[in-house]
């Protein structure tokens, strides 16, 4: 007699609901299995672990089984027992179908599946799911459908009315889902997103979508592919294409061709970039891009990228044979005055090296590593080399830096001392540098100790620089100035040379200094601060013959020994007070420190300490100069006092003001050596000029910083530099503003004087406009302004930005004239299937009406937005 269905609210045997769990995450990983076990209390049954020979062979060495969404390899533990809740079970002894019935929830090994009714038929091995199925995988992964039938090992199967939500907030939606062998899945007339969908309306269109008439998801090859697409952009079409991949969302690197980008300059026309990624292994790539340019060409360029153990490598390297030299040869011309008309002649009637000019085969080639020899010490090199100053920029490779600086150092850092050796090389890329004039620096050797026991209790520390430098050929700067002043040496410089920036030939120096100090708190609060130190240099130099040093360097080889010692007393007395409007300290700051005279200015080079700006952030500094090849004698009183005022809602204002004083000896910064360094700072008198410095910030969204210099007769203002910044939920603004008095001796006639400014304003939470302009008083124009607007991961999704720059070129241009750069630039991202970016450069004629600019060499800068 034949039996028919069964209700039972328990059941003997339940087969392979584990089987639903995974099925709707096409090759979701976990091995199917029959489950025969009794229900024990609580619902939980023990499947029995998997038996290969019964469920399929086993998986290829290096084959992944998992969902088509998620990667995942399977279950964690095979043994791992199943929670399940359902209205009733029933089971069809005939048939042999064991159905869950009426809101049913299976839990197993990080998996959750709900559906109405889940049936598994055991002769067929499949598994049926039908109303509101739903599953969530071990990774996030959800996954929506009205039916699914699959096979319980999940090689085959098919899917109605899907939609898929990834952990990583992609998205996907089709009528119909099937699988096959286990790799792969086809969606029919499905849609793909990276965008959130919209919770109060889900019928409403992402930011982007792409439609197809079948979307292939290939789990061998992490690829996806789409066929007969449409692009569609707030659900309107933009573009349609019949067939395009891309690597599957979960593959961080993949190899194959990445988004292409366009742009343009006027000398190298329309470049088209068009980037193939090579993943060459789990810790290195190589990426090769063929450059092809409509005027010149096609350029080569690549990076490989390797991960070590101990450190990463990576090396760029581009190269092009040029088609049509003559667009860069006569691009740049020089303006005379003829007549008194202003007339043109071409670089080649001149002989200006301003540009590449025939050279046919031009490349740029990069490496830079870092490495870890144990936990203390590292070595590394950045190694930059090109054909000509001007390529990086011609053709915007990997930025267009000032200078290609190569280095090579060894580094080595202690509980409390820190030792480096390196090497320098400096190629400069913009139009004032001459490669002969740049030195090669190696090697570098620095050395500091601070000991770990007090040293008549007192802190004492050691420092150690060794450098070499080699220049093949004689740097003067080109100051223009009406003032011959004379050198330390008392030579009258030259009117037109009158500052030796770098010397022929080689120099050597060794340093070694010792600084202790020890602070004392006496019974009334006041703050004794006894210091010391003591410094020696040991310095060979062999300059060149070149007659036109005689007025500033003996050019003749020399060995000799210099020397400083000193001491020194710092005291402080803060008086501190609170008030209802909040907490005041005030604290008088007297220094003396008392040392013999510099000696041997103007018989050594001075390569290091080149750069001096006496404010309120060295008043207080032992050493003034910037360098070793410098070192501040004479004795000298430093005072001043500095307020602080801070309330309970977190404001603070603090100010500091200060006035240095020559005592005794010869004064170090009124003695001019061949840089003329410290000449015209305020420091060159017996009493130097006021400077003062102040901060402000009222609260977390405004924040103000100011350093001056006064005259210490007329109080005139010598130097300002003032920087406010505002920030809100919606925007943010900053301005600098710098100005500088003449300082003839340094080769100044006249004031320098620009302010910058910049802000970006968010029109909607994603969406933002910004500007920013540069305005030289000296020149009165604007040498730098940039507007742009943009997209910044709106909805986490796509990012889009566009900017437009105005800028005087510093790189290929002479002295006398200023033409301006003009780039457009816009970039575009689609998370998950990458981006496109397209750009143009031209150039326009001089900014000034007779082509010669006020703008010196000495005085050139590049800022940044």
């Amino acid at each position: 007699m034949t039996r028919g269905p069964r209700r039972v609210r328990s059941t003997r045997r339940l087969a392979a609901i584990l089987a639903a769990a995974g099925a709707l995450s096409f090759g979701a990983p976990a091995p199917a299995f029959a489950i025969e076990a009794g229900l024990p209390s609580g619902g939980e049954l023990l499947p029995p672990k998997p038996k290969a020979k019964k469920y399929g062979r086993a998986a290829e060495p290096g084959a992944k089984k998992g969902g088509l969404l998620s990667g995942e390899k399977g279950p964690k533990d095979p043994n791992a027992k199943m929670l399940m809740e359902a209205k009733e079970l029933v089971y069809d002894y005939d048939k042999e179908i064991v159905t869950a019935v009426g809101t049913v929830d299976i839990y197993y090994d990080g998996r959750g599946l709900q559906a109405d009714r889940v049936a598994y038929n055991q002769k067929t091995n499949r598994v049926v799911a039908t109303g509101h199925v739903k599953l969530t995988e071990q990774n996030g992964n959800i996954v929506y459908a009205e039916s699914l039938d699959i096979t319980d090992n999940f090689r085959d199967g098919v899917v109605q009315s899907l939609r898929i939500e990834t952990a990583n907030e992609t998205y996907l939606a089709a009528q119909r889902g099937s699988r096959k062998d286990g790799q792969l899945s086809v969606f029919d007339r499905a849609v793909y997103t990276a965008c959130q969908l919209c919770r109060e309306n889900p019928d409403k269109p992402p930011l982007w979508q792409v439609k197809a008439k079948r979307i292939i998801w290939r789990e061998d090859e992490k690829m996806v592919y789409y066929e007969n697409a449409t692009f569609e952009f707030m659900g309107v079409p933009l573009a349609w294409v019949p067939f395009f991949s891309s690597p599957d969302p979960t593959v961080k690197r993949k190899t194959g061709l990445l988004a292409p980008s366009v742009s343009h300059a006027s000398d190298v026309g329309y470049l088209i970039e068009t980037p193939y990624f090579w993943a060459l292994s789990p810790t290195s790539d190589l990426t090769l891009t063929p450059v092809v340019s409509t005027k010149q060409g096609v350029m080569l360029k690549g990076e490989y990228r390797q991960q070590l153990m101990d450190g990463a490598l990576s090396i760029r390297a581009a190269g092009i044979h040029q088609l049509d030299t003559g667009e860069f040869y006569s691009k740049v011309p020089y303006l005379y005055k003829k007549n008194g008309e202003l007339a043109v002649r071409q670089r080649q009637d001149v002989g200006l090296t301003v540009g590449p000019g025939d050279k046919k085969d031009r490349w740029v080639f990069s490496a830079k590593g870092d490495f870890d020899i144990n936990e203390r010490w590292k070595w590394g090199f950045d190694i930059n080399t090109v054909s000509d100053k001007w390529v990086r920029g011609d053709y915007n490779l990997w930025g267009s830096p000032t200078d290609a600086t190569s280095t090579l150092y060894l580094a080595g850092q202690g509980d409390r001392s820190w030792a480096e050796i390196r090497g320098y090389k400096f190629y400069g890329l913009t139009r004032y540098d001459q490669q002969d004039r740049l030195p090669w620096v190696a090697p570098v050797v620095d050395y500091n100790y601070t000991f770990d026991k007090p040293v008549l209790d007192g802190e004492l520390s050691l420092n150690l620089n060794a450098t070499n430098i080699y220049r093949e050929g004689v740097d003067f700067g080109q100051y223009r100035t009406r003032i011959a002043p004379r050198a330390a040496n008392g030579r009258l410089l030259p009117r037109q040379d009158n500052a030796l920036v770098g010397a022929e030939g080689t120099y050597n120096r060794i340093s070694a200094d010792g600084e202790w100090r020890r602070r004392f708190v006496d019974p009334i609060g006041q703050v004794w601060t006894p210091f010391a130190f003591v410094r020696g240099d040991m310095i060979y130099t062999d300059p060149s013959g070149d007659p036109r040093m005689g007025p500033f360097l003996d050019h003749r080889q020399d060995a000799l020994f210099r020397g400083m010692a000193g001491v020194g007393l710092e005291y402080r007395y803060p008086f501190i007070a609170h008030t209802s409007f909040g907490d005041h300290q005030i604290e008088p700051i007297a220094q003396i420190i008392l040392r013999p005279n510099e000696t041997k200015v103007g018989r050594l080079p001075n390569e290091d300490a080149q750069s001096l700006l006496f404010d309120d952030t060295v008043l207080f500094a032992w050493d003034k100069f910037s360098g070793y090849d410098r070192i501040e004698g004479g004795s000298r009183a430093n005072v001043g006092g500095q307020y602080t005022w801070t309330t309970g809602s977190g404001a603070t204002f603090a100010v500091l003001a200060g006035q240095s004083f020559h005592l005794m000896g010869r004064n170090s910064f009124e003695a001019i050596d061949a840089t003329r360094t410290a000449t015209d700072t305020g420091l060159d008198k017996d009493r130097s000029d006021y400077v003062a410095g102040a901060s402000f910030a009222p609260n977390a969204h405004f924040g103000f910083d100011g350093h001056f210099r006064f005259d210490d007769d007329s109080y005139k203002l010598r130097s300002a530099e003032i920087a406010a910044r505002a920030q809100f939920d919606r925007w943010q603004a900053n301005v600098i503003y710098g100005r500088y008095d003449q300082q003839p001796l340094q080769g100044y006639d006249y004031i320098r004087e620009g302010v910058l400014a910049g802000g970006r304003v968010y029109v909607k939470k994603d969406i933002y406009v910004e500007g920013g302009a540069r305005y030289n008083f000296d020149d009165k124009e604007f040498d730098r302004t940039q507007i742009g607007f943009g997209l910044d991961d709106i909805q986490q999704c796509l990012s889009l930005a566009f900017s437009y720059i105005r800028q005087v070129d510093t790189t290929t241009e002479t002295a006398r004239v200023s033409q301006i750069d003009h780039r457009f630039m816009l970039r575009v991202d689609f998370r998950t299937l990458g981006g496109a970016s397209v750009s143009t450069r031209s150039r326009s004629g001089p900014s000034d009406a007779d082509g010669f600019g006020s703008s010196s060499p000495m005085q050139s800068s590049s800022t940044r937005f």
